[in-house]
């Protein structure tokens, strides 16, 4: 199965069995965000696809969000829209991979907007503004619509980050580093959380995961 047979099979939303969490999500008007393939038009059919009892379509549907919404460290205006949706999924029961969804999110919360490498490189700044400029945009605009997206992306993971906490505990390590990570980037909530943190560190067997909870720690220090 590709990606195309995927998305027509879960584009119905009776598709799969109701689930709460997606209740809302055909309201959302993708076709007037992007992902990094345009049109993020085919986001609620891989949100429904990860609930799928097919285990092979979980799988695929949770892959292609990555390469979407998240595509090699780059978030997407449709990465904003998807968040409360992923975040209901991390709440709700069902077939879906919980760990798998909490991984993503601590992916997004780390992520970078599009051109985000410009605000400090003039070279590339310049560069894009010329590419840019051949189909009428404006590499300002770009870069502005990008914090926009970028901070209420972050707000929303924030608010609730609390539920990514019991995969501090996964049997995975790769799930355990992203969460830590994630948790990093938000430095007035490690100060609250720097107990929590310790005891995992106490416990943590991973001597990679023990860098980065020991890192994490480290930078609430006052003068870090």
């Amino acid at each position: 199965m590709n990606s195309d047979e995927l998305i027509t099979l879960y584009r119905a939303p009776d598709s799969v069995p109701p689930v709460s969490a997606l209740a809302d999500v055909d309201s959302v008007d993708w076709s007037a965000v992007d992902h990094a393939y345009g049109p993020a038009t085919d986001v609620p059919a891989l949100l429904r696809a990860m609930t799928s009892t097919e285990s092979t379509h979980r799988d695929y549907a949770m892959q292609t969000l990555f390469q979407t919404i998240w595509h090699q460290g780059t978030i997407y205006a449709a990465s904003a829209k998807a968040v409360p949706f992923l975040l209901k999924l991390l709440e709700a029961d069902g077939p879906h991979d919980k760990a798998a969804v909490a991984y993503l999110l601590a992916s997004l919360a780390e992520g970078q907007p599009s051109f985000f490498r410009c605000e400090n490189n003039p070279e590339e700044a310049a560069r894009w503004r010329e590419i840019l400029a051949k189909s009428n945009r404006s590499l300002d605009e770009e870069m502005a619509a990008g914090r926009i997206y970028h901070a209420d992306l972050r707000q929303q993971i924030g608010q609730q980050l609390d539920l990514l906490y019991p995969y501090l505990r996964d049997p995975h390590p790769e799930v355990r580093q992203m969460i830590v990570v994630a948790i990093g980037t938000y430095p007035e909530i490690v100060k609250r959380v720097v107990p929590n943190l310790k005891e995992r560190l106490d416990e943590e067997p991973d001597p990679y995961v023990r860098e980065s909870l020991q890192q994490v720690i480290e930078s609430s220090l006052p003068g870090s």
